[in-house]
């Protein structure tokens, strides 16, 4: 500190207030233990949380949960609210690119469900009679299967244009078209090929019979009128057309570590 001839107080140029505006800020002893507090009764609820079923709002709850505590340190224990505004802009646009990376990320992988395979108990069972031969029922049932389990790679028109064809060969198979079936577009063959699976996409021998029937149906009904199946065609495939049924049982699932395992060979 240096005098001047009045004996005045003066900086020195070293010590001037040339940060002016970027102090710290200290947090108020109080304010930090209401923050402490709040995290507390926060991680209760998280707890008490992962207690309770909410069927598909468990993970939004927890997500939500996550997020508050997250953002309550961020804002106070981190001082996010009291720095400049041009860092909270950074910070708030990377939570924003973050978010849409998982958005995307789950948009893929909750609608590619035929790569997920689903134990028994959690499959459908339509039971439906003479499933080989297509009814407005079992299309429209099929219609819902298709939204579910193809629209990823195929499209929601079956155009072989999803979100997912871009990365598959070859691509996905166009079902607006009545030419070019590997297997043939007899309802028969296209359940077979459904049944093995063929090039990029995977078996569906964890479905039930019935849904895979219906699938093979609403996805004809998109093209061409097929050719029906003989009584030959359903007896080469062990089906007997004289009972309702054939007494098929949907195949046991497997470990879904394997059956990404056994996707990714077969795409090579």
């Amino acid at each position: 500190m240096a005098h001047d001839k009045n004996g005045d107080d003066q900086h020195l140029p070293h010590q001037s207030d040339h940060d002016e505006g970027q102090g710290h800020h200290i947090l108020p002893e109080g304010m930090a233990y209401k923050i402490w507090g709040a995290l507390m009764v926060l991680t209760v609820v998280t707890v008490v949380v992962a207690r309770q079923d909410f069927g598909a709002a468990n993970f939004v709850i927890a997500m939500a949960v996550a997020t508050l505590k997250a953002g309550l340190v961020a804002l106070f224990f981190m001082g996010l609210k009291y720095d400049k505004k041009f860092n909270s802009v950074i910070f708030i646009t990377s939570i924003i690119f973050m978010g849409v990376f998982f958005v995307l990320t789950g948009s893929d992988i909750f609608f590619r469900n035929h790569i997920v395979v689903r134990p028994l108990a959690m499959q459908s069972n339509t039971h439906f009679k003479k499933p080989w031969i297509a009814t407005a029922e079992i299309r429209s049932h099929g219609q819902e299967l298709f939204s579910q389990q193809c629209v990823t790679c195929h499209g929601a028109e079956g155009q072989g244009n999803g979100p997912a064809a871009g990365a598959l060969n070859p691509p996905p198979r166009n079902f607006t078209q009545g030419t070019g079936w590997k297997n043939g577009r007899k309802p028969s063959q296209v359940f077979g090929t459904l049944l093995k699976g063929l090039n990029s996409m995977p078996s569906f021998a964890s479905l039930p019979e019935d849904d895979r029937w219906s699938l093979a149906h609403y996805v004809l009904s998109l093209g061409p009128t097929p050719d029906g199946d003989s009584d030959g065609d359903l007896k080469a495939m062990g089906i007997d057309p004289t009972k309702e049924t054939s007494g098929a049982v949907a195949a046991k699932s497997i470990p879904i570590e394997l059956a990404i395992e056994l996707v990714a060979q077969e795409s090579k």
